[in-house]
This record gives structure tokens, sequence and C-alpha cells, in this order.
């Protein structure tokens, strides 16, 4: 007896998980993201990948080194190869997980990705950004690029306060 024909593939989503210091693999972070994207993919119909690695485990995302030489950079790569099928889910639990660079970096990211096909999901509000929904909704962006600068705002470095001297009238004859 012959098996049954699939008319439809099943599309496919990929869970990253990124988090860049000690403390947080001691928490709950990498068992709280694993269990948003399970979540989500169950919800939507659609099948979690668990063949390629996708955790980027005290990697930084303020310089790009997760896209370039971490787990998100393998997974570009499987993109552009065509291994990751136009069409697919990639989870992230927000915008920081994903890039917390210069917003010209963390954008050229985000659109690299959604101008490939995939469609990128972050957790922890539900939205779901696609090529398709970019041209219906052009606003849509708006709320990617709040995003990325507030990930790459809020980082902590950019939280200390600043260290040179203040400097004031009383400078000296000059002041810069």
């Amino acid at each position: 007896m012959d098996a049954p024909v699939r008319t439809e593939a099943l599309i496919k989503a990929y869970s990253y998980v990124r988090f860049s210091t000690p403390s947080q693999a001691a928490g709950a972070s990498l068992q709280r993201q694993t269990e948003k994207a399970a979540k989500y993919a169950l919800e939507h119909g659609l099948t979690l990948d668990t063949e390629l690695n996708m955790t980027d485990l005290g990697v930084s995302a303020y310089r790009g080194k997760n896209a370039h030489t971490g787990a998100l950079g393998g997974f570009l790569k499987a993109v552009d190869a065509g291994y990751v099928q136009r069409g697919s889910y990639l989870l992230i639990e927000n915008m920081d997980r994903l890039s917390r660079a210069d917003i010209l970096t963390a954008q050229g990211l985000f659109l690299q990705l959604v101008g490939s096909g995939i469609n990128l999901v972050t957790l922890t509000n539900g939205e779901a950004y696609s090529a398709e929904r970019l041209q219906r909704e052009p606003e849509a962006i708006l709320l990617v690029v709040l995003e990325l600068i507030r990930a790459n705002v809020n980082r902590p470095a950019n939280l200390t306060p600043h260290r040179r001297p203040i400097l004031t009238p009383s400078c000296g004859g000059f002041c810069w």
C-alpha cells in the first residue's frame, strides 16, 4: 500500500535563543525563551526545527558577533544557501535578542531576514513581520525601528553614567 501523498509542506519555525551574561545562564533565560518558541509553534501549526543549533549562549549582539560568527550567522548562511526555505519562521523573544547594534546595522539585519522570505516573530508581543506584511502595512516598520532603538539604547553599557568630566564655562578659556 502506498503512503499518503502530502499536498501541503510543513512550515518550519526556528527558535533563536540568545543571552550574553553568565548570570542569565544561571537563571531561566534559556528555558523561558525555548518554552515561548515551542508554545508559539504549537499554537500556529508550525514544525519547530531541532536540527539547526540556534542558540548563542554568552554571545553579545551589540557588535553583531551573533550575526557574523554566532548561531544567527549560521542561520543567515542556511537561508542564503536555501537550506532554510522561504516562508519559514524565525522565533525570537524580543528584538534585542536579534541585535543590540546601532539602528542602521540592526535594521539592515532585520530587512535581510524579511527580504529573504523569513517571517520574523517577536514572542513577547506576538508580532509577526514578513515582506508581505510590510508591503501591506508599511507603518509596521516603525514598530520594528522603535524596538531596535530601544534594544540599543537600553543595553547595560549605555545605561552607565557618562565618565568624561563635565565641561563648564570655567574650563580655562576654551570649551568643546
